[in-house]
């Protein structure tokens, strides 16, 4: 199929498609005798494959790794691994983003609590201790 072709069954724009080629996401597809790009069908499940990857946040070189591992003996383990990496990293995240929103609660609190005047001369108090949670 061409490049326009698939990037409507696919979601994907044409020059994303062009990326992915040359970044080496997607192989090369053999070209027409007009120079058109003609991909095969299975080039749509990759394209999911990308996408599905990216949306669980890996980049694309870590991306291109495993793509590139699919159907050696450790592809699956790669596989597992990644996934048990992106997990880690996502807790961590979350770790962060729960004593950022502890420190933004508290700091609302103290702001409301205080006269108008001097809400924000108070502020600068409330915000080392959000930096002395993460110590």
């Amino acid at each position: 199929m061409r490049i326009g072709e698939l990037a409507g069954l696919s979601g994907v724009a044409a020059s994303t498609l062009r990326f992915y080629e040359g970044n080496g996401l997607l192989p090369a597809p053999r070209r027409a005798g007009n120079g058109y790009r003609d991909y095969p069908v299975e080039t749509l499940e990759r394209i999911g494959l990308i996408r599905l990857a990216q949306s669980l946040g890996f980049n694309l070189e870590q991306i291109r790794k495993v793509l590139a591992s699919q159907g050696s003996e450790g592809s699956h383990a790669m596989i597992v691994q990644g996934l048990q990496a992106r997990l880690e990293e996502i807790e961590q995240l979350q770790v962060r983003l729960g004593e950022q929103r502890q420190g933004i609660l508290e700091m609302l609190d103290g702001l409301r609590n205080n006269p108008a005047g001097a809400a924000c001369a108070h502020a600068g108090k409330l915000l080392p201790r959000q930096a002395d949670r993460r110590g």
